[in-house]
């Protein structure tokens, strides 16, 4: 075995052997192990600095949802990548300072207090790694029973576990609060603090009516005043409720010959968009349909709005791709008609021929029970008078007014030959929603409730289970005269008047064709039984886009103010001009009069409702909007930084000083080297490993000692049991044991 002798510094030494190696030794000065000064505790702690200001610059962005680059952007995906390199910085940074905390626990333990558990003397080079959470070294440390002295400080034990854990999981933290997500983000003061208002020429009862009138079909912007919704060929103007029939039919025509589902894509050519008309497919054996649209007023002010905006010089106008969000300044939340129908079919030679309305929804539970609703007298059954179909409306007041019903019946004749009789309900109510446009993409008007059967069950179920939450399903009571211009006369020069069709006639026909025998029938994709699911579609789906236009003749109106003179400005009619003076000044004045732009606050009159604009942009930015990962980053880094702080509250009132021993693995080594072994083999035979968890408890110290004469020296002691022998009376070799003081040199 080799031995040496130590000469002075920077001597040769020459193995006793006989070798002729020359080897250089370097002995290093003496050094502080504890140090108290201002300076010291300063520096010993600025490692923490770079941590905890990214982490508080991430905390800001994401609180302060910033937006950054567009979606597209050419320097986007470079933005993104740097960011990466960021956030493995900050990951580095914040697991520095985390060594650095438990390096100051165990060193502080190791020299000022009764000791440190083997197995977490070097646990602060393992932070971060999961297997030593699980390992034998760190369950031994864990559950040693020593007597241990107890101060302010947490265990060490669950510092260690909690610093690892977090050591693992900041750099998916940081990661997800530094990359900038994909999303839509708001813009703040779209219009850019300009003098330009949009408004509506309606007060906020008169926007969804509880009674749809009469008094709706004629429109002061649009119609001439000796015409109106009930005028022939009515169906060619937007305003009218029967402006969707050629969409309805045409849909009709394509389910008899590819069974297309009941969904129909609206174009309006004003705001040159597109509303969505759905139909939920429900059991068609039930005889029941549901149908929704967004409003077509609505939509338009969304189209139009987004044209106007295309062109003038606003911070909305050069996003790359933003999106419109509209809303009324004194309403909670826009609306659409959502319509149910629900029809049954009768042959005639069956008695107690009635109105349905079991499947119905939302009707009043007084009606359960009562005696059947036979259709009246007055409505001829026998057999179609133009020999194809025959549509009634019914007045369903004759029965019932508990609930807003409007009543109506088929006849035509069945696949068999007989004539089918088919009486139908309908129930139709108005119901939030929340639509937007996304002009960039499409012309398509986008809404949080699609699907109409959801809308009316989700309701429902509120009302059913005494939910705290209220049915928001307003009830729509139509009457006659409006109901009649769904149903108008689609007269055909080439037919007599005798065979004449109304539109709803006209629609329904074409689930049947003419045979052989030249007699008309019935004969729909899915055969007898589909008939009442198909009439019901058909109604509801006429009724809900006839409600979807109800004032849709009033345009929406911007208003400019000129500079900051609230009394004067420019109006700007967005529904026959984009850019421009006012085009078609209203004959009614009781909405809009020809002063009305030298009106003082003419926006905020009880005559109009102000529309709210929502801009939001695609791209990437920060924040908290639905995102429950960004919560549990925070809640990471957040837990970081208040361990941060109780340390740095410990290391300047605890009295001891910082230590910047034994910051490496190499250094800890070194000290072992130097060591004395416990005398009494507890540590025996583990040079090649360590087997028994128990071993990993063996609790060590860092002592001093004065076997160098005037230049002690620091080792690693174990604990002797009972009293602690290094408090300064015990003995070990040939010099007295004694706890480390601060500001003196050790060798």
């Amino acid at each position: 075995m080799m031995t040496w002798n130590t000469l002075e510094d920077e001597t040769e030494l020459l193995p006793q052997n006989g070798s002729y190696q020359t080897w250089k030794a370097t002995i290093e000065t003496p050094k502080v192990a504890i140090k108290t000064s201002h300076s010291a505790l300063l520096l010993a702690n600025v490692v923490h600095l770079p941590a905890i200001l990214i982490s508080s610059t991430l905390f800001y962005l994401s609180l302060a949802i910033v937006y950054g680059v567009d979606y597209g952007n050419p320097y986007s995906k470079t933005i993104l990548n740097g960011l990466q390199f960021v956030s493995k910085f900050h990951e580095i940074t914040i697991t520095t300072s985390l060594t650095a905390i438990v390096l100051h626990r165990i060193r502080y333990s190791l020299m000022k207090q009764s000791g440190v558990p083997l197995g977490f003397l070097a646990s602060a080079y393992q932070l971060g790694a999961l297997d030593y959470l699980v390992s034998a070294e760190f369950w031994g440390a864990a559950t040693a029973k020593f007597r241990y002295k107890i101060s302010t400080w947490l265990p060490l034990s669950l510092l260690v576990a909690v610093s690892s854990v977090l050591a693992s999981i900041v750099g998916p933290s940081s990661a997800i609060l530094m990359i900038p997500r994909l999303d839509w983000w708001p813009l703040n003061n779209p219009l850019n603090h300009t003098s330009i208002s949009t408004f509506l020429p309606l007060g906020t009862s008169e926007i969804w009516p509880d009674v749809i009138g009469p008094d709706l079909l004629n429109s002061p912007w649009v119609l001439p005043e000796s015409e109106g919704c009930a005028a022939d060929e009515a169906y060619n103007d937007h305003a009218c409720p029967s402006a969707g029939v050629k969409d309805i039919t045409t849909w009709v025509e394509n389910y008899m010959s590819r069974v297309t589902r009941p969904n129909i894509t609206l174009n309006d050519r004003i705001g040159s968009v597109s509303r969505y008309l759905s139909s939920s497919t429900t059991n068609e054996t039930l005889g029941w349909a549901v149908s929704s649209i967004p409003g077509l007023r609505q939509a338009r002010d969304m189209g139009t709005f987004a044209q106007y905006l295309s062109q003038v010089t606003l911070p909305v106008g050069k996003l790359a791709r933003p999106m419109l969000i509209p809303s009324y300044a004194s309403l909670s939340t826009l609306k659409k008609p959502i319509v149910q129908a629900q029809c049954s079919l009768f042959k005639n030679n069956d008695s107690n021929i009635a109105f349905p309305y079991d499947m119905l929804k939302g009707v009043s539970s007084e009606l359960t029970g009562n005696s059947p609703w036979l259709i009246p007298d007055s409505i001829d059954i026998t057999a179609p008078s133009n020999g194809v179909m025959d549509f009634h409306w019914v007045d369903m007041a004759l029965y019932t007014n508990k609930s807003p019903l409007l009543g109506g019946v088929f006849v035509s004749t069945t696949p068999d030959g007989l004539t089918g009789i088919f009486p139908c309900t309908i129930l139709s109510h108005w119901t939030p929603v929340s639509i937007w446009l996304d002009p960039m993409i499409d012309s398509t008007v986008r809404q949080d409730s699609p699907e109409p059967l959801q809308i009316l069950l989700a309701n429902v179920n509120n009302k059913t289970n005494k939910s705290t939450s209220p049915s928001m399903l307003q009830p729509i009571k139509i009457s006659a005269p409006w109901a009649e211009t769904i149903n108008l006369l689609n007269y055909f020069p080439s037919l007599n008047p005798s065979q004449q069709l109304t539109l709803l006639e006209s629609s329904a026909a074409n689930l049947g064709f003419l045979h052989a025998n030249n007699s008309w029938r019935l004969a729909p994709a899915g055969g007898e039984k589909a008939l009442p699911w198909l009439l019901s579609t058909i109604l509801s789906m006429h009724v809900a886009d006839g409600l979807s236009r109800v004032n849709s003749g009033f345009p929406t109106v911007l208003y400019q103010r000129d500079g900051n003179n609230d009394s004067t400005g420019v109006l700007k009619n967005l529904d026959v001009v984009h850019i421009g003076e006012w085009v078609g000044m209203p004959r009614n004045s009781g909405h809009l009069g020809e002063n009305y732009a030298r009106e003082a606050r003419g926006v905020n009159s009880t005559h109009n409702t102000e529309i709210v604009w929502e801009v939001k942009r695609f791209g990437y930015g920060w924040g908290f909007e639905n995102g429950i990962s960004v919560i549990v980053a925070v809640f990471v880094l957040l837990l970081h930084i208040c361990m941060v702080i109780v340390h740095l509250g410990i290391v300047a009132f605890g009295g001891w000083g910082v230590s910047s021993c034994w910051g490496s693995v190499g250094e800890l080594l070194t000290l072992a080297w130097r060591s004395t072994g416990p005398a009494d083999g507890r540590l025996g035979n583990t040079s090649a490993g360590i087997q028994k968890m128990k071993t990993w408890g063996e609790v060590v110290r860092v002592r001093a000692t004065d076997t160098q004469g005037d230049t002690r020296r620091l080792e690693l002691t174990c604990w002797q049991g009972g009293r602690a022998a290094s408090d300064g009376d015990g003995v070990k070799g040939d010099g007295g044991i004694q706890t480390v003081e601060a500001g003196v040199e050790y060798s």
